[in-house]
């Protein structure tokens, strides 16, 4: 069984009023394969998050580049590049691919990349958990996969 794993944290202005908002908080990536594991994060905006969660929807996914989110330093390039998922197409029968970066964000050189094979169910699960993550109803938003 492989997964990967989200969690974000807002930044304390986005419960408090009375701070300056900051919409960025910390999108943390927990990814494990039957080959390694990989942890992560890095300062996102939430509505990114959000965006990227409303992009799951679609079906099917667009051959070849599919739906990707990527978030770094600069022009997310290189060891710019800290946080990546992108699902594709794997298949003619629904199966699809979830590609995966993720870097040390003070050491980027240190970082894995990876897939694994999962399914649109499994993706709808996923997009409805990153809603419901994002709305702080749950800690974790989780793609499950072989």
């Amino acid at each position: 069984m492989s997964k990967l794993a989200l969690r974000y944290e807002y930044d304390a202005s986005f419960y408090d009023n009375r701070l300056t908002r900051d919409d960025f908080g910390r999108l943390s990536i927990a990814v494990e394969t039957d080959r390694f594991s990989a942890k992560g994060g890095f300062w996102v905006q939430w509505q990114d998050v959000v965006e990227f969660g409303d992009a799951l929807s679609c079906y099917p996914i667009p051959a070849p580049d599919g739906i990707t989110a990527e978030w770094g330093f600069d022009l997310q390039e290189g060891d710019d590049l800290i946080l990546k998922i992108q699902i594709v197409p794997a298949d003619k029968r629904g199966g699809l691919i979830a590609r995966f970066e993720v870097a040390d964000d003070y050491e980027p050189q240190y970082r894995a990349r990876g897939y694994f094979l999962t399914n649109y169910s499994d993706l709808d699960t996923f997009r409805a958990e990153i809603a419901r993550l994002m709305k702080g109803e749950i800690d974790t938003a989780t793609l499950l996969g072989q």
